[in-house]
């Protein structure tokens, strides 16, 4: 999860959004589906209104390349406002399929519009199934105007569910019994990126990251400026969850491959040793650059490690 704080950067407007949507061929219309679900009793449709987000405004369920609404949250004001804006909604759905493509949006379930002021937070992802098959992103709706911001923030959302869904981790192996990493749904299986990157970039640092863990932030900040060159960004250093996230945002915004051999930089090169990766990648490129054309902007792409939390850190607790 990334939060955010009332850091100046060079804003995008969203409302540019519309205009690469006109032009993209997966773009959908404005009119968004309307679930037959009975969600009268402010249930979310699934009978368990306790696990309702903080800040929740609509939910949608996923069904292929569309999004069906599920439940507009009772909601007051500018929620409100946000609440009635569907194009919008919309438009933050075509930028996650320009990022996520449909062998893993098969593995997304819900999709929440959200307002993030009151935890700070501009997107999640979350496992819907115990056995890590099913994912719900949210967007905050309520700081889009940034588009390279939003960008960066889906890129990173993704990254969670590349790293921690049920083809990476077995849920099914607790944490006395997992023999690899335990990222905290389950244990990363042997070949998983987050494995690799863990066993092969934090071993020797382990300990130290323990003790800063259960210290809490001053310590992480010792933690980091002592190993700064190991990290892409300061929130990498959260913990290896939050480390490959940000890695492979880096990776996929960044212009170049691995610059040095510094840790940071081999990480980034651990990417490019998964073709399926590299591939990957320039599918989200590529996408995104039909943006940048329509703009005739020459890059719509965040500078790598310029987002508003990138110098802070996340829960070290919580690896998504």
């Amino acid at each position: 999860m990334r939060k955010l704080k009332n850091v100046t950067l060079l804003a995008l407007s969203f409302a540019s959004l519309i205009a690469f949507n006109s032009c993209s061929e997966d773009s959908n219309n404005d009119t968004v589906p309307q679930s037959t679900v009975d969600t009268t009793n402010g249930t979310g449709g699934n009978g368990n209104s306790a696990t309702t987000e903080k800040g929740s405004i609509t939910l949608y369920r996923i069904e292929g390349d569309n999004i069906v609404k599920v439940e507009d949250y009772k909601v007051t004001g500018k929620d409100l406002e946000y609440q009635k804006d569907t194009q919008k909604h919309q438009e933050i759905w075509t930028l996650v399929k320009k990022v996520v493509p449909t062998e893993y949006r098969t593995k997304m379930t819900e999709f929440l519009i959200y307002n993030g002021t009151a935890d700070g937070t501009a997107g999640f992802v979350i496992e819907k199934n115990l056995d890590l098959t099913k994912w719900k992103m949210g967007i905050a709706i309520n700081d889009i105007s940034d588009k390279q911001e939003l960008i960066y923030t889906v890129i990173h959302e993704f990254g969670h569910i590349l790293t921690l869904n049920n083809d990476q981790v077995d849920a099914s192996i607790n944490e006395s019994s997992c023999t690899n990493y335990f990222t905290g749904e389950g244990c990363a299986k042997s070949n998983s990126y987050i494995y690799k990157l863990q066993s092969q970039f934090w071993g020797d640092i382990w300990s130290q990251f323990l003790t800063a863990q259960k210290v809490g932030e001053s310590e992480l900040q010792k933690f980091y400026t002592n190993n700064s060159t190991r990290f892409v960004t300061q929130y990498a250093a959260t913990n290896p969850g939050e480390d490959i996230a940000e890695v492979f945002a880096t990776f996929v915004t960044r212009n170049t491959g691995a610059n040095g051999n510094s840790i940071a930089e081999q990480k980034i090169q651990l990417m490019y040793n998964h073709p399926e990766l590299v591939t990957l990648r320039s599918y989200i490129r590529k996408n995104l650059g039909y943006t940048a054309r329509s703009l005739g902007a020459s890059s719509t792409l965040p500078t790598p490690g310029s987002w508003k939390k990138a110098n802070s850190f996340g829960n070290p607790t919580k690896s998504h």
